[in-house]
């Protein structure tokens, strides 16, 4: 994907090199071996679409795909992907009848909603498949490690009966990429809880904790499966955690093309709030692409796009449905050109990474946060 494609009069689009996606996945499944891989595809497959990133990795025989609704389980399904599916979210006994309809398997991050679920099971004569999530200092969802004697005895009697099966127990590092030590900690009270729940007649099956970052940490946090999430889609590049997992392949790359171009003269102002005044001639390109669309207010009067093969900078406050650019120093820029927002172009590429510090964000916000105005155009092993 390093030239533009234009083949259509979009005003803006996402590429997605579905094979970069397979190859990122395919090193972290040899990376953790024995350990096998749970990749997350919620949010929409992070932005680049849900059912053509689940039908690329599925030849990768994961263990389960991780969505975070039941609803985007069920889109999973109606798409004809049969794999195991883990709703991740919070849930209750109101997602029950979904859940079992649909095949999905159940995050339990909270007793009522152990009870809940597995009371619905047995009305509806089904047994759910549970995973469990321990709190291990998240903070926002899960059983807390501190009780896990008390909650513990519940889970006992719970999977022992009709209803439900035990599937997995788990956690969630709060800051694998920062924070080598607060990490291992967490991994220390996750042990300390699977050793009280089996001290209870509790049987686990498998135990998981690790998302992109831990996978790349260490291989101490790799367990019996593991979560990859943005690693798989380009993320995370240059990390240099302690672990031997080479950089992922850039997978997603943003395009807009210029709709006009004007010069303007010396002292003009540029976009809402006057933010940017020209200091003498320029040659500004509008290209159409805004906030609306997932390219973030934040970087207004910060960072560049690529125009044939140079960088030029963004000039004032990004609109919703534009950006503004100057150009004067590049050569060829007229209504139509392809200008590349995110990813590679001849000698140049904006990283993710790049652009999530340019617009003052995460990688993951600007990844879910392209804009269903883009399509999305894929090569690669599902494009083909």
């Amino acid at each position: 994907m390093n030239q533009p494609d234009d083949a259509s009069n979009e005003h803006a689009w996402v590429e997605v090199d579905l094979a970069a996606l397979r190859r990122n996945a395919l090193r972290v499944k040899d990376y953790v071996k024995p350990a096998r891989l749970l990749p997350m595809v919620k949010a929409g497959g992070y932005g680049l679409g849900a059912i053509p990133v689940a039908q690329t990795l599925r030849s990768l025989a994961p263990y389960a795909f991780g969505v975070a609704t039941p609803a985007e389980g069920a889109q999973l399904r109606d798409a004809g992907i049969e794999d195991r599916i883990i709703v991740f979210s919070p849930l209750v006994g109101l997602d029950a009848p979904t859940l079992i309809a649909r095949g999905l398997d159940a995050a339990v991050s909270s007793v009522a909603s152990l009870h809940a679920l597995a009371d619905a099971g047995q009305e509806l004569g089904a047994t759910l498949d549970l995973h469990v999530e321990i709190d291990t200092g998240m903070g926002r969802s899960g059983l807390p490690f501190q009780s896990t004697s008390t909650w513990g005895a519940d889970l006992s009697t719970r999977v022992g009966a009709s209803g439900v099966r035990l599937a997995s127990v788990f956690t969630h590092f709060h800051s694998a990429g920062l924070d080598g030590e607060a990490t291992a900690a967490q991994l220390g009270r996750f042990d300390e809880a699977i050793s009280s729940l089996e001290g209870l007649g509790v049987e686990v099956p498998l135990r998981h904790a690790a998302n992109s970052d831990a996978v790349i940490r260490a291989e101490q946090y790799h367990l019996d499966l593991v979560r990859p999430g943005i690693y798989l889609y380009g993320g995370r590049r240059g990390r240099g955690l302690s672990g031997g997992l080479p950089d992922p392949e850039p997978v997603a790359c943003v395009r807009a093309r210029v709709l006009e171009v004007r010069e303007l003269d010396p002292a003009s102002t540029i976009s809402y709030g006057a933010q940017y005044t020209t200091s003498g001639n320029e040659r500004i390109a509008t290209l159409g692409i805004g906030y609306a669309d997932g390219f973030p207010w934040g970087a207004s009067n910060r960072g560049s796009v690529i125009i044939n093969g140079r960088r030029a900078p963004i000039r004032g406050a990004v609109c919703m449905d534009v950006t503004s650019v100057d150009v004067s120093l590049v050569s060829g820029v007229e209504a139509g050109t392809v200008a590349t927002v995110l990813g590679a172009a001849a000698n140049e590429e904006i990283t993710l990474g790049e652009l999530a510090e340019v617009g003052q964000t995460i990688e993951w916000d600007i990844l879910t946060g392209l804009g269903p105005r883009l399509s999305r155009r894929y090569v690669g092993e599902y494009g083909d």
